[in-house]
């Protein structure tokens, strides 16, 4: 039997990494869903082809700004949004008219009662503490690289 505590038993053979995949969705310029990731499927597969504001209406007012906001500005946009239950950390990338939109579910909000609701904003608050503070050094990074004379 291997000790898996100490390194020098590892069988490297039989180690196994696991990558967590990224969710994300292609939109075209009218904002069709054109490609989902594999991680995405489940939710957004069967909706391929779909205009992603007809398929969820509640999401335009939500969404559509910072869409249009990076094809507007050729720029990546970040931004931290609260929807159906759950907080995510969403990055959308434009390319040309197409963004690919990926996002990371930061945690979900309980509103089942108010004691599992206070508990989760608190979550949630610490979340997106830690979340703006890896913002803020990335922007820090690119200021750094203007400055610099690289972008």
């Amino acid at each position: 039997m291997l000790d898996i505590l100490r390194p020098r038993s590892y069988d490297v053979e039989t180690v196994a990494v696991t990558v967590p995949q990224a969710s994300f969705v292609v939109l075209d310029e009218r904002n069709v869903i054109v490609e989902v990731s594999p991680a995405a499927r489940a939710g957004f597969g069967h909706l391929l082809g779909c205009d992603a504001f007809d398929s969820y209406p509640d999401t335009r007012a939500l969404f559509l700004p910072h869409y249009q906001r990076a094809r507007r500005t050729q720029r990546v946009v970040e931004f931290v949004q609260y929807y159906d239950r759950y907080v995510s950390h969403v990055v959308v990338v434009p390319d040309g008219n197409r963004l690919t939109v990926r996002w990371e579910r930061l945690c979900m909000l309980d509103v089942l009662t108010l004691d599992g609701l206070r508990e989760s904003l608190q979550v949630a608050l610490d979340t997106l503490e830690a979340a703006e503070e890896i913002l803020r050094r990335a922007e820090v990074r690119r200021s750094l690289r203007v400055v610099g004379g690289t972008r």
